[in-house]
């Protein structure tokens, strides 16, 4: 039952993510923010999510490699959005979250945070 919550937050973390990515005009709070601030964070949240998620299905590389991807879609896609555009300097901040989201990933590992969830630690 665990799993499948875990799962289900990911999913619709996912989705909330792909809704403020697409959308032609974000939520007004969201300007008094960095916007490369929001996608670095976004992104280690969203890697987190994932890892917490599909931990023992798939290695961090592969989970990194899909949510690139799947900035990079979205930032194709943003071209064809008004008032939104593609943004180089957007992929590289969505890398730097998914860094930093790694980063954290490794650190919660070793210090057995995820053992909270009842699972057992990554050897990856």
């Amino acid at each position: 039952m665990i799993k499948k919550i875990l799962i289900l937050q990911f999913w619709l973390f996912f989705i909330f993510c792909s809704y403020l990515s697409l959308t032609s005009a974000p939520p007004e709070a969201l300007h008094d923010y960095s916007d490369k601030l929001l996608h670095a964070t976004g992104y280690c949240a969203l890697f987190l999510s994932c890892h917490i998620a599909y931990r023992q299905q798939s290695s961090w590389y592969q989970r990194a490699g899909l949510l690139l991807s799947y900035s990079l879609a979205i930032e194709i896609a943003q071209h064809f959005i008004p008032h939104r555009g593609f943004s180089l300097a957007d992929m590289l901040a969505n890398a730097i979250g998914l860094l930093f989201g790694f980063l954290f990933s490794k650190l919660a590992e070793k210090t057995g945070l995820f053992s909270a969830l009842g699972e057992r630690r990554s050897t990856v």
